[in-house]
């Protein structure tokens, strides 16, 4: 009896064996069935490609050059007396009229012209209403009074002149754009803040002599302000470079009623350079390898042909083919990079 058993029970097993082994043979076939499938249908109606016309066009060389902003007629207001500053009226970003108080110093034995000059006017003053009396009954000739008034008027110019000294002036209208100095520091002879003017600002750039001649007067240059783009135009290219750095600085100038360019900041500007006309592919149609530039095309038999091209002007989406290509010739932008020279093409939308 147990012979029994264990003969069915052996049977049953390699039947079971039998039926896997087919059913894995019978998804190998499957799978070779599918594959050649596949294959066959290349060869038979091509391997798909989407393409695109090569067409004769203008596109525009844009060029990337960097610098800083700077104010428009920007100015500095500058520190004449070696004592502490008692007191500042403005800070970054204020507005101011010219002539404005800026800052005060404070009042040590060393700067005392302003009193001074206050004292002798007061002097004369009353010497001089004294003096206007007596030319009034004839007592002193007019060349005397004339004299006397003389010189009160030059006292009030040096009253002026002192005033100014003792206190930090706007020289113009603007806003304040750096602030050099707090309370309590001692500015001595320099620069105490810079002035501008900000409903236009200036971006300077240092340009090779390599690049100046893409630099034409009136032409555009963008940059990107928080992702705003902010549209100027070139207003000073300069005839000769710095002897020092060899550069040539060259002004963009833009329209800032927003105030988002302000200065100091380096920026990136785009220029229109030029326009050139030429034969123009999307970008993606380049396969770069090797050290080559290639183009995969169609032929009029729906053949796949590799051509190897020399580009020109590049912008982000399109590209100037210089040589390799002819106006009309169907590019693959898609696809390209599982295809072979002599290759059915299965053109799709």
């Amino acid at each position: 009896m147990n012979q029994i058993t264990k003969a069915i029970i052996t049977a049953t097993a390699f039947s079971l064996l039998l039926t896997g082994c087919d059913m894995f043979k019978k998804k190998d076939d499957a799978e070779a069935q599918k594959a050649a499938t596949i294959e066959q249908i290349q060869a038979e109606k091509g391997k798909p490609a989407k393409v695109v016309k090569a067409t004769t066009a203008e596109i525009t060389d844009v060029r990337k050059f960097s610098g800083t902003i700077e104010g428009m007629q920007q100015t500095y207001a500058l520190s004449k007396m070696s004592d502490p500053l008692a007191k500042i009226h403005v800070q970054v970003g204020s507005s101011v009229k010219k002539d404005q108080v800026l800052a005060e110093y404070l009042f040590t034995g060393d700067n005392t012209q302003y009193q001074q000059a206050q004292e002798q006017i007061a002097l004369l003053e009353k010497a001089t209403e004294r003096m206007r009396e007596l030319h009034a009954k004839g007592g002193i000739s007019q060349q005397d009074m004339d004299t006397q008034e003389m010189q009160l008027k030059v006292a009030k110019m040096n009253l002026e002149t002192a005033r100014r000294a003792s206190k930090i002036l706007a020289p113009a209208a603007g806003v304040v754009t750096e602030l050099n100095f707090k309370e309590g520091q001692t500015p001595g002879l320099g620069v105490f803040c810079t002035i501008a003017k900000l409903d236009q600002v200036i971006l300077k750039l240092n340009v090779t002599s390599k690049d100046i001649g893409f630099f034409k007067k009136g032409a555009t240059a963008t940059v990107d302000v928080g992702g705003e783009k902010v549209k100027g135009k070139v207003t000073l290219i300069p005839l000769a470079a710095n002897s020092i750095t060899r550069f040539f600085p060259v002004e963009v100038t833009f329209p800032n009623k927003k105030k988002q360019l302000l200065p100091g900041m380096y920026v990136t500007a785009e220029l229109d350079a030029r326009n050139v006309k030429g034969i123009i592919v999307p970008i993606e149609a380049i396969v770069y390898r090797n050290g080559v530039n290639t183009i995969w095309t169609v032929t009029a038999e729906g053949k796949a042909k590799r051509k190897v091209v020399k580009l020109g002007v590049q912008t982000k989406g399109d590209v100037q083919i210089l040589e390799g290509l002819e106006d009309g010739d169907q590019v693959m932008v898609e696809g390209q990079f599982r295809m072979n020279d002599g290759d059915k093409v299965l053109i799709i939308e």
